[in-house]
């Protein structure tokens, strides 16, 4: 008889089957029947309990008992089974006269089917086969929704720390738009407007306005890198080292040397700030300025109708370097009437564009001059929206940040 190669689920760890019956001709003919035709591993036992002493040492995925055994009778020996290992399939093989007490106690020991003597080999072997392929789907299910249950509670856990830093970024916004400044100081004579959007809801550009006495204002644009809660303390240690040096006394390039003392103390490794440093005098309609590592700002005078650039380069602040920082030396421009000077952060100005130029100071010229009539407001709203629409989309948009100075 030729093997049939259907029953042969796993040869090289193949199924286990316990065959249970007090006849010994029984136990041979079954035995003798799956080792010919099967690869299943048979053991035989004729007494119940002996088959449960091993079932406890060594489980098996199938059990076939006989119903009239001394001892124990198949219902009360597969129910055992069931309590010990619920998944494994029990067969009850019953003779003609005891079908009817098989049937009623089915459920009793959840049988995965009866089988009446004397059997047909192909039919016992179906049955055989169908079970263990039942446990092994039932098997398979109970791993994947134990992988489900492991995947939702990896989900839970994923979601609370998400809530817990949406809640930590939450409190790190609030605190840096309350280091903004709450209102742009008003100045006979002058004209004032600032812009600040960040990428994110946490960004790292900032600025801010000091009052210094009653004719001068202490201004800072900066831009820090990095995103998020970084950022954010990032902020709070460039708004404490501007506000501190900016009413100290001393000179432009001293508060600037200043400022990058503290913050190469304070921010993280390679962590440093780009910013723009001045000071504007009312009365004088001039300001004095020191860019560490900004774009160039921008000034429109009237008079002439042109942008001129203010060409004023320095090193970023918090750097760390081999020698002492010096801050470059300070450049002062006068505004004469109807003047905008612009500083900005590279957000602004560094966008690329579809035909791979950059926004740049020379587009950014080109709309100040075309919008001149514009009032300053507007103007920094349009220099905004023309940038974003610059864009090529291929790069995430930066922070950026504009304040501007308007002579009246």
């Amino acid at each position: 008889m030729s093997k049939d190669k259907a029953d042969i689920k796993n040869p090289v760890n193949p199924p286990s089957v316990m065959i249970v019956d007090d006849e010994e001709i029984v136990l041979t003919s079954l035995q003798s029947l799956l080792r010919l035709d099967t690869d299943y591993r048979v053991v035989t036992f004729r007494s119940p309990v002996e088959a449960l002493a091993e079932l406890q040492k060594h489980p098996v995925d199938a059990v076939i008992s006989d119903f009239l055994m001394p001892q124990m009778n198949g219902l009360q020996f597969l129910a055992e089974v069931k309590r010990l290992y619920p998944s494994v399939p029990r067969i009850l093989l019953t003779g003609y006269a005891d079908k009817g007490n098989a049937i009623n106690a089915i459920n009793e020991v959840g049988l995965y089917q009866y089988i009446e003597k004397p059997w047909d080999n192909d039919h016992i072997k179906l049955v055989l086969r169908n079970s263990l392929a039942t446990k092994s789907l039932e098997e398979t299910l109970q791993q994947k929704l134990r992988e489900l249950d492991e995947v939702l509670r990896h989900r839970d856990a994923l979601a609370t720390r998400e809530g817990m830093l949406r809640q930590e970024l939450d409190l790190a916004r609030q605190v840096q738009q309350n280091l903004l400044p709450r209102r742009l100081p008003e100045a006979n004579g002058l004209r004032i407007a600032a812009k600040y959007e960040p990428v994110l809801e946490i960004g790292g550009d900032y600025y801010d306005i000091q009052e210094l006495d009653e004719s001068r204002l202490g201004i800072l644009v900066a831009d820090a890198t990095g995103h998020g809660i970084q950022a954010a303390l990032s902020t709070a240690l460039l708004k404490f080292a501007f506000s501190t040096l900016i009413k100290s006394g001393q000179s432009l390039p001293e508060i600037v040397t200043g400022m990058n003392e503290i913050l190469g103390r304070g921010l993280p490794e390679n962590s440093f700030v780009a910013a723009i440093v001045a000071i504007l005098d009312k009365r004088q309609k001039s300001v004095e300025i020191i860019n560490a590592g900004l774009p160039h700002p921008l000034i429109w005078r009237r008079a002439a109708t042109t942008v001129e650039r203010v060409a004023a380069n320095g090193l970023f602040l918090g750097i760390d370097l081999p020698l002492s920082y010096c801050a470059s030396e300070a450049t002062t421009v006068s505004l004469g009437p109807g003047d905008r000077l612009l500083l900005y952060s590279d957000g602004l100005s560094e966008v690329p564009g579809r035909d791979g130029r950059f926004f740049g100071d020379a587009t950014m010229i080109e709309e100040i001059e075309r919008h001149a009539a514009t009032p300053l407001e507007q103007l920094l709203d349009w220099l905004l929206q023309s940038s974003r629409e610059f864009c090529d989309g291929s790069q995430e948009p930066d922070d950026t940040t504009i304040v501007a100075i308007e002579t009246i």
